[in-house]
């Protein structure tokens, strides 16, 4: 079945379940951001225009001044791990380095990580000699 770009709907953070894509998206677009050559962006009427050098660069990650509320994934595709920090009082995630995000908001990391424990349980002696008799 195909889609008309009218079906298209934008679906809030919480909607969606693929934090590495989520991470991985925003990595690219990091990289795109501060690579050598600027893109040039559209104007809203299919001509493009260049990116005002008085412009000031927006602010990502821990400079941005937010508290940060959780981490929604992490990614280490840049080749160093990085968590996609969900901050309060926004809906813009940024992907911040684990070294930077360990020392500025350690129980945020160590919530992050108790979440996805798992636990494995072995059975003790008595259980074990239980199911040899059975």
């Amino acid at each position: 079945m195909l889609w008309r770009s009218e079906d298209n709907t934008w679906e809030p953070e919480e909607n969606l379940d693929c934090p590495d894509l989520i991470a991985e998206f925003l990595q690219s677009q990091k990289t795109a951001e501060s690579g050598g050559k600027r893109r040039a962006e559209s104007d809203g009427d299919g001509k493009e225009t260049k990116k005002r050098k008085d412009e000031p660069e927006k602010l990502r990650g821990f400079a941005r001044g937010l508290d940060p509320e959780r981490i929604i994934g992490a990614t280490d595709s840049s080749g160093e791990l990085m968590f996609l920090m969900k901050w309060k009082n926004s809906d813009e995630a940024d992907l911040v380095p684990a070294k930077e995000a360990n020392v500025k908001c350690p129980q945020v990391v160590i919530s992050f990580y108790e979440e996805r424990l798992t636990w494995h349980s072995y059975p003790t002696e008595e259980e074990e000699k239980k199911d040899d008799k059975n």
